[in-house]
């Protein structure tokens, strides 16, 4: 197997435990160069047994910068990393990446951006709502002029898969502006 799915296994089983204790899990790690240093980014999300209320909607701060000091530690001791790298640990936010095919079907009837790797029509990116997930194969409502169209691929078909999230409650103007006024 290449290093660059190695690293990212092995990340996940190290921090896995840890997270645990806390409620969390790993949604995803990415390895990406940054300059002369590997970037080494730690998604977490709740885990699904992880009660959700208004004051616990999501990972915090505080529960970012744990796991970064404790993951810290665990790669220094693993030694995973030869050279200089940057750790970064954060939520997944609101225009989430999706990491594996069984991410998505909470998702199914919300909006999409997958960026295939080959070409289809000519093009990569295509933006729609999300409609089946089955297995490995994602299927997709495009959003296109003149028509939506369908659209269907195997995940590991694809460079990235995101959420776009949907900003409701913000007016046309912006998120300052009274509608009333």
């Amino acid at each position: 197997m290449h290093r660059t799915h190695v690293v990212p296994d092995k990340i996940r089983e190290l921090i896995s435990p840890f997270l645990a204790s806390m409620g969390l899990v790993v949604w995803g790690v990415e390895l990406a160069a940054s300059g002369h240093r590997q970037l080494v980014r730690l998604y977490l999300d709740l885990a699904a047994d992880t009660p959700r209320t208004p004051e616990r909607r999501g990972v915090t701060i505080d529960e970012c910068a744990r796991a970064s000091r404790h993951l810290g530690t665990l790669l220094e001791m693993e030694d995973l990393f030869h050279d200089p790298y940057v750790l970064e640990v954060s939520s997944p936010g609101l225009g989430r990446r999706f990491f594996e095919p069984a991410q998505l079907p909470a998702y199914i009837g919300q909006a999409i951006e997958a960026k295939l790797t080959v070409p289809r029509d000519g093009r990569k990116r295509f933006r729609g709502v999300l409609t089946s997930v089955e297995g490995g194969r994602v299927s997709m409502l495009v959003d296109a002029v003149p028509e939506a169209f369908p659209l269907s691929f195997d995940f590991e078909e694809t460079e990235k898969v995101r959420l776009i999230h949907a900003f409701d409650a913000i007016s046309e103007g912006g998120a300052g502006d009274d509608a009333s006024s």
